[in-house]
């Protein structure tokens, strides 16, 4: 049985309410899987560097269910008006590149590396050997915009990447 993500818009910094919410209609309504993706990234405060998780796409949550149970659903008029409300705003979409990228369940940990020659080479971390993804680094703030294809189109997002050395 195949899976169906969808992408579904939410007000920002309230992306852990919407889970909460959605995971009550796992199961029942068909929806296998509530996420909301993170990333790892480092940030320097009281005199020290501490790593924290943030949003990958801020505003933006992942379902996903079975295809079978969402083509009844579709079909049938059998929709609850919470579901029917939610259906009104999911954009399909396909999260097997963020997956990929993810080494810890839902959570995009930290990558490290180096430019050579101005290229980004990374050494450790799920940015290893997709190097092609890097848009923009931020060498400052430790993170790299990373370009991948959902919902249709091309979405950047950011993740984090220390640079912790450049070589001419």
């Amino acid at each position: 049985m195949k899976t169906i993500w969808y992408l579904l818009k939410c007000p920002e910094d309230k992306e852990a309410d919407c889970v909460e919410q959605c995971q009550g209609l796992t199961g029942q309504e068909g929806i296998e899987e509530v996420i909301c993706f993170q990333y790892q990234r480092m940030l320097r405060y009281g005199g020290s560097w501490h790593l924290e998780n943030r949003n990958v796409l801020p505003g933006y949550i992942f379902l996903s269910e079975a295809e079978t149970a969402c083509q009844d659903e579709w079909e049938g008029e059998k929709r609850s008006s919470l579901k029917g409300l939610i259906r009104s705003s999911m954009i399909p979409c396909n999260v097997s590149c963020l997956k990929e990228l993810c080494s810890q369940g839902n959570l995009i940990g930290m990558s490290h590396g180096m430019i050579q020659d101005g290229i980004p080479v990374v050494t450790k971390g799920p940015l290893k050997g997709r190097e092609h993804l890097i848009r923009r680094i931020d060498r400052h703030k430790r993170t790299a915009e990373i370009e991948l294809w959902l919902a249709g189109q091309t979405e950047r997002m950011v993740v984090g990447l220390e640079i912790y050395k450049k070589q001419r």
